[in-house]
């Protein structure tokens, strides 16, 4: 099995691109937390991944893997909080807020600090993240003689390490896209909003709590069907779950999910969170864990007890066309079929591997919902007329 990637933070040090250490090798903290600390030329560089939370795991569940190139999250904006919570419900690969001039965000303080009933900021040195080779089990960095290993492929079947902390000259890394998971930088005082209204809806008097074919919460009153689709209530969610199955206490999540309080539950509402056109890597889950305080900077989160197998629909029903639109016909397609070809094969037998090929499945999943009509019959088709 192929050790997997992972991320760096590119700062620009006196003219060199360094590398900030947003985790680090590993230790174990606690028989639920992995733990770790880097090597001493970037132990002091741990704080850049931001404060975190949750102390391991008592649950198990299921999710997906894949890596992505491209862009980056920035801090500052000018929409402030309604723009905030209005972008928890769109496909933007960012929230208008994020990426501008730090004096004109009115979360930041204007660049001087936190302002009063703000809440904590998730992620603020959230910046340009580089694909490095990671442990399939744990999300570990490899380091080889004191330096990590820099991918340079998606597969990470190339690598470069890194000289002194720093990304060598003229070495094309390749940065992580988080896409509108980049709500997960909001202030806290806003993911707690979005808690509240996910709650609330799960909670409703009358109200029947299911999953859909992607895994996604569904909520059924006076039998009508809604999907909680909304980015930023599935991150509320999200992060609350976890935190959740890796404390000895009960979160509101897990009270009000159930039986659904599960990490397979954890992988969709992950899913939910991102691109439905993007993918989720190992890179993602670990770094993105930090950013919304599900473990602390330094820390992994432990996977181990969680199994996932592909089980969708093999009798889904989808429509297509050959004809510009002319014609519409259907198809039925096994769903797991139709995953092996996007996606491959399960990669992994279980850690952040196994978790992070659960939540990309969930995603293409979330895909194939929100797609009306395709212009080819799709591999995994059984049946077409």
């Amino acid at each position: 099995m192929k050790e997997q990637s992972f991320m760096l933070k590119k700062t620009v040090i006196a003219g060199a691109t360094a590398l900030t250490l947003l985790s680090a090798p590993l230790l174990m903290a606690s028989p639920s937390i992995i733990a770790t600390t880097g090597a001493s030329f970037i132990s002091t560089a741990l704080a850049a991944a931001g404060e975190g939370a949750g102390e391991g795991q008592k649950g198990a569940g299921g999710s997906k893997q894949g890596g992505q190139a491209g862009g980056t999250m920035g801090s500052g904006g000018k929409k402030g909080m309604d723009k905030v919570l209005e972008e928890g419900d769109d496909d933007s690969d960012r929230p208008d807020w994020a990426g501008g001039d730090p004096t004109a965000n009115p979360h930041s303080g204007g660049g001087e600090g936190k302002p009063a009933g703000a809440g904590t900021k998730k992620g603020d040195d959230y910046g340009d993240l580089i694909v490095l080779l990671r442990n399939p089990i744990t999300g570990e960095p490899i380091v080889e003689d004191g330096e990590y290993l820099i991918c340079l492929d998606v597969a990470c079947t190339s690598t470069v390490p890194t000289v002194d902390g720093e990304v060598p000259e003229g070495v094309a890394a390749i940065e992580v896209d988080f896409g509108r998971a980049s709500v997960g930088r909001a202030p806290s005082k806003v993911t707690d909003h979005s808690l509240d209204e996910a709650i609330s809806k799960i909670t409703a008097d009358g109200a029947e709590i299911s999953v859909d074919d992607a895994g996604r919460i569904t909520i059924t009153v006076d039998g009508v069907t809604s999907t909680i689709d909304s980015p930023l209530e599935n991150l509320a969610l999200y992060i609350d779950l976890m935190t959740g199955l890796a404390s000895s206490s009960t979160s509101e999540t897990e009270a009000a999910l159930g039986s659904l309080a599960t990490l397979d539950t954890a992988a969709s509402l992950l899913a939910a969170t991102s691109d439905k056109t993007g993918d989720i890597s190992i890179d993602f889950v670990s770094y993105y864990n930090v950013i919304v305080d599900v473990v602390k900077a330094g820390e992994f989160y432990d996977f181990s007890k969680f199994t996932y197998v592909r089980d969708y629909p093999t009798d889904y029903v989808y429509n297509y066309t050959l004809d510009g639109g002319v014609t519409i016909l259907s198809a039925t397609l096994n769903v797991n079929d139709y995953l092996a070809a996007v996606n491959g094969d399960i990669t992994g037998d279980k850690g952040v591997t196994l978790f992070t090929d659960a939540a990309d499945d969930s995603v293409e999943v979330i895909e194939l919902l929100h797609t009306q009509i395709y212009s080819e019959i799709l591999p995994g088709t059984i049946t077409t007329p």
